[in-house]
């Protein structure tokens, strides 16, 4: 954890610094940063929480969209969130750091894919756009509490930027899924 303060503002994906031409002085680092920021860890709990729920969704993510697969989700929701950030808050000067947009879209994907579990007592009877969006509302409001208590709640980073994630993953999981069985 050390350094990592100084990593995501050299590394992490800022909004401001694109939208003010970043992207002209700098094109190689303001392209791989949305990548780059999902390799930065915000805080230890975020990365622990994360990793949990890449380990839990992931593997059956890839199951239905092989590695490459699982590979195009996670990249694809690391700019999906970025460019949320880009869009939503182009003023922002917090800089990217975790792998929430990334793990959402394998989250959103696997939601897609496979529904929501029984266990999950919410929107069932709901169509299945319902359910991800009634998961995301309970998921905002815990991130909102976590980020309150921690003292660092930044919306493009805390909010924006993971629901950008998520909705890739929507997007991509029956495209993908339908390209991984072309042959069949």
């Amino acid at each position: 954890m050390v350094g990592l303060a100084e990593a995501s503002i050299t590394y992490g994906f800022i909004p401001q610094n694109f939208v003010t031409g970043g992207w002209r002085d700098d094109p190689v680092r303001s392209w791989l940063s949305p990548l780059a920021s999902a390799f930065l860890a915000r805080d230890f709990l975020s990365a622990t929480f994360n990793l949990i729920f890449l380990l839990i969704a992931g593997r059956y993510v890839e199951k239905a969209l092989r590695p490459v697969g699982l590979g195009i989700l996670f990249v694809a929701g690391a700019y999906a969130g970025a460019l949320a950030r880009l869009v939503l808050t182009p003023g922002s000067m917090m800089p990217s750091a975790g792998l929430d947009p990334a793990v959402f879209a394998i989250i959103g994907a696997y939601f897609m894919l496979y529904g929501v579990p029984r266990a999950i007592p919410i929107g069932h009877g709901q169509s299945r756009g319902v359910q991800i969006a009634m998961l995301a509302g309970v998921w905002l409001g815990i991130q909102v509490v976590f980020s309150l208590l921690a003292r660092s709640f930044e919306l493009s980073v805390t909010i924006i930027e993971p629901l950008g994630g998520l909705a890739a993953g929507v997007a991509l999981a029956r495209p993908l899924l339908k390209w991984q069985y072309r042959r069949a």
